[in-house]
Protein backbone atom coordinates (compact mmCIF):
# COMPACT_ATOMS: atom_id res chain seq x y z
CA UNK A 1 0.00 0.00 0.00
CA UNK A 2 1.27 3.40 -1.14
CA UNK A 3 0.48 5.04 2.52
CA UNK A 4 2.69 7.50 3.69
CA UNK A 5 1.07 8.27 7.54
CA UNK A 6 0.06 6.29 10.13
CA UNK A 7 -3.09 5.42 9.62
CA UNK A 8 -5.86 4.91 12.79
CA UNK A 9 -9.06 2.86 11.64
CA UNK A 10 -12.44 2.03 13.45
CA UNK A 11 -15.10 -0.81 11.46
CA UNK A 12 -18.44 -2.04 12.21
CA UNK A 13 -17.98 -5.84 12.33
CA UNK A 14 -21.76 -6.23 10.37
CA UNK A 15 -20.92 -3.56 7.85
CA UNK A 16 -21.82 -5.73 5.01
CA UNK A 17 -19.48 -3.41 2.55
CA UNK A 18 -16.30 -4.37 4.58
CA UNK A 19 -16.06 -7.18 5.74
CA UNK A 20 -13.62 -8.65 8.75
CA UNK A 21 -12.03 -11.03 6.45
CA UNK A 22 -11.43 -7.92 4.23
CA UNK A 23 -10.47 -5.80 7.02
CA UNK A 24 -7.85 -8.58 8.58
CA UNK A 25 -6.29 -8.62 4.74
CA UNK A 26 -6.23 -4.93 4.49
CA UNK A 27 -4.24 -5.33 8.05
CA UNK A 28 -1.65 -7.88 7.12
CA UNK A 29 -0.95 -5.90 4.14
CA UNK A 30 -0.30 -3.08 5.72
CA UNK A 31 1.74 -5.00 8.27
CA UNK A 32 3.77 -6.87 5.58
CA UNK A 33 4.29 -3.55 4.07
CA UNK A 34 5.70 -1.92 7.14
CA UNK A 35 2.93 1.13 7.88
CA UNK A 36 1.79 1.96 11.38
CA UNK A 37 -2.01 1.12 11.50
CA UNK A 38 -4.02 1.19 15.03
CA UNK A 39 -7.32 -1.17 12.89
CA UNK A 40 -9.99 -1.81 15.52
CA UNK A 41 -13.31 -3.79 14.70
CA UNK A 42 -16.00 -3.36 16.67
CA UNK A 43 -18.31 -6.33 17.27
CA UNK A 44 -21.92 -5.38 17.07
CA UNK A 45 -21.70 -2.21 15.18
CA UNK A 46 -22.85 -1.46 11.47
CA UNK A 47 -21.59 0.57 8.55
CA UNK A 48 -22.02 4.28 10.24
CA UNK A 49 -21.93 3.11 13.66
CA UNK A 50 -20.58 6.57 14.36
CA UNK A 51 -23.39 8.52 13.17
CA UNK A 52 -26.16 9.36 15.87
CA UNK A 53 -28.55 10.79 12.96
CA UNK A 54 -29.07 7.21 11.64
CA UNK A 55 -30.36 5.34 14.61
CA UNK A 56 -30.79 2.08 12.65
CA UNK A 57 -26.78 2.16 12.29
CA UNK A 58 -25.51 4.35 15.46
CA UNK A 59 -23.99 2.12 18.08
CA UNK A 60 -23.47 4.67 21.19
CA UNK A 61 -20.72 2.23 23.09
CA UNK A 62 -18.56 1.91 19.78
CA UNK A 63 -18.85 5.53 18.97
CA UNK A 64 -17.69 6.68 22.46
CA UNK A 65 -14.79 4.07 22.08
CA UNK A 66 -13.92 5.15 18.11
CA UNK A 67 -13.91 9.10 19.58
CA UNK A 68 -11.79 8.60 22.20
CA UNK A 69 -9.29 6.26 19.93
CA UNK A 70 -9.49 9.13 17.53
CA UNK A 71 -8.58 12.14 20.35
CA UNK A 72 -5.89 10.02 21.29
CA UNK A 73 -4.26 9.41 17.73
CA UNK A 74 -4.50 13.10 17.18
CA UNK A 75 -3.12 14.06 20.30
CA UNK A 76 -0.04 11.87 19.98
CA UNK A 77 0.60 12.69 16.43
CA UNK A 78 -0.44 16.97 16.28
CA UNK A 79 1.59 19.12 17.80
CA UNK A 80 -1.51 20.98 19.36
Amino acid sequence: PQVSCPLLCSFGALDTGIPPEKIKEFEEALKKAGKQADIKIYEGAKHGFFNDTRPEAYNAEAAADAWQRTLKFFHERLSV
